[in-house]
């Protein structure tokens, strides 16, 4: 009864993706702590879109990551087939969380399967040992939304791309006595049990037209010129899947804990879910500004303003059965009306050189979650960078990254090094990034 609970509880955490902050595949990005690259570098114009309108600096070029975290998998594939017996359900989470781009030099021991049970007399208690650090102390809930990458062209400063889109939440909670239960409390006569977990995700593609250029500059804005640019995109977009789905299991525990009757799992769920066939027309809008002088920028984007997306959904309830004991999944409806939202994402950056080195930072404010990045990089004649950052995750940990760049000619090589917090357990792993730079 216990562990149908738990591994319930245990893959809504999975299920819902738990990322404390998104994979970085841009090394030189990743060295600086994740921060928005000054003058429009890589992952700039989808943080905001007036970076389009932002002239080039001299002698950069374009990045080409490398996706070197497949090696290891290829090597040593782990396994799926959970009859075997070295399926381990906390391996494949932690692969979740973290998609095998770039290469895991640390990675948090697996917690450990051993679980300790106590009975006596009108007593039960469970020590799930490690297993237990695995669930969140109180309400936890998770949100991202991910946009890009964009592929298409522009005619002076008009533009045309498409690109994805990808947003999801979820919230998962116990109640005090469950919560009790997992670590290690006493189960009670008369008590109910119950865990709840709400979320839900939905994807879509479609185009982007906007408009980035300058409304001032006079000289270089990167020496002692001024420049001020601005940019709007109007996202028209195409729904392709959409699902929610509310949650709740329980159990309620008899006027003695060993009673000859025994104790049911009661499920609940109440889905909505939608495919390609379902998916109707998503409208929205993308802001941005930038300032530059004398060495130093300031920019300010807001993405997915009004961004929401016309649906028709089918309704469906699952429970378990009072009289046979049976799962039961019933379709109710079909072809519902809903519209669904896209919250918006404010970033806010600044970017100075200071003699030889180039400090940036930003601040990412999201749906129920912030984030900020720091970082800084300094050129050795003009063959070796050297970098480093810091940034906050979602899980309010502090992170540090390092890296180097040589460049030889017209190519270059860009590696990373960052801890980070992207795992099942919430403690500290260790990733390498690399890729290829191609100056002009």
């Amino acid at each position: 009864m216990l562990r149908r609970v738990l591994m319930l509880s245990l893959l809504a955490l999975v299920a819902g993706g738990g990322l404390a902050g998104a994979q970085t595949f841009n090394a030189r990005r990743m060295a600086m702590g994740g921060a928005i690259l000054a003058g429009g570098g890589a992952g700039s114009s989808t943080a905001n879109v007036a970076y389009r309108g932002v002239p080039r600096a001299p002698g950069s070029g374009w990045t080409l990551p490398l996706p070197i975290g497949l090696i290891p998998l290829l090597a040593d594939p782990p396994q799926f087939d959970p009859d075997e017996p070295d399926f381990n359900i906390y391996e494949l989470a932690n692969l979740l969380y973290n998609p095998p781009w770039n290469l895991q030099l640390r990675s948090p021991d697996v917690p450990g399967n051993d679980i300790t049970i106590s009975i006596g007399k009108d007593h039960l208690a469970v020590d799930l040992g490690d297993v237990k650090d695995l669930f969140p102390e109180e309400r936890s809930r998770i949100a991202a939304v991910a946009n890009g990458p964009e592929l298409g062209f522009g005619v002076k400063r008009f533009f045309l791309a498409a690109a994805p889109l990808v947003h999801y939440e979820n919230e998962l909670s116990f109640n005090a006595a469950l919560r009790g239960a997992i670590d290690g409390e006493e189960f009670r006569p008369n008590t109910d049990y119950e865990m709840l977990d709400q979320g839900y995700g939905q994807a879509a593609a479609g185009v982007h037209l906007g408009w980035a250029g300058p409304l001032v500059q006079t000289g270089d804005p990167r020496g002692k010129g001024l420049g001020f640019y601005a940019g709007a995109c109007v996202k028209l977009m195409r729904g392709l899947a959409y699902a929610s789905a509310d949650n709740s299991v329980a159990f309620t525990t008899a006027d003695e804990l060993f009673a000859l009757d025994p104790v049911s799992v009661n499920y609940l769920g109440h889905f909505y879910d939608a495919g390609p066939e379902g998916g109707g027309f998503g409208r929205g809008l993308d802001l941005g500004a930038v300032w530059m002088a004398g060495g130093y920028e300031a920019g300010l984007g807001v993405n997915d303003i009004g961004t929401t997306f016309d649906w028709r959904v089918r309704e469906t309830i699952a429970y378990n059965d009072p009289i046979s004991g049976d799962y039961v999944q019933q379709v109710i409806a079909r072809d519902l009306p809903l519209t669904s939202k896209v919250p918006a994402t404010a970033v806010a950056n600044v970017a100075a050189h200071l003699g030889r080195f180039l400090v940036a930072a930003d601040v990412v404010r999201g749906d129920n979650v912030t984030t900020g990045h720091l970082g800084a990089e300094t050129w050795l004649g003009k063959a070796l960078a050297l970098r480093a950052g810091a940034f906050m995750d979602a899980n309010e940990l502090l992170q540090y990254t390092a890296g180097t760049g040589v460049r030889l000619g017209v190519i270059g090589v860009d590696l990373a090094v960052a801890s980070h917090s992207r795992n099942l357990s919430r403690t500290r792993g260790l990733e390498l990034g690399a890729g290829l730079a191609f100056y002009r």
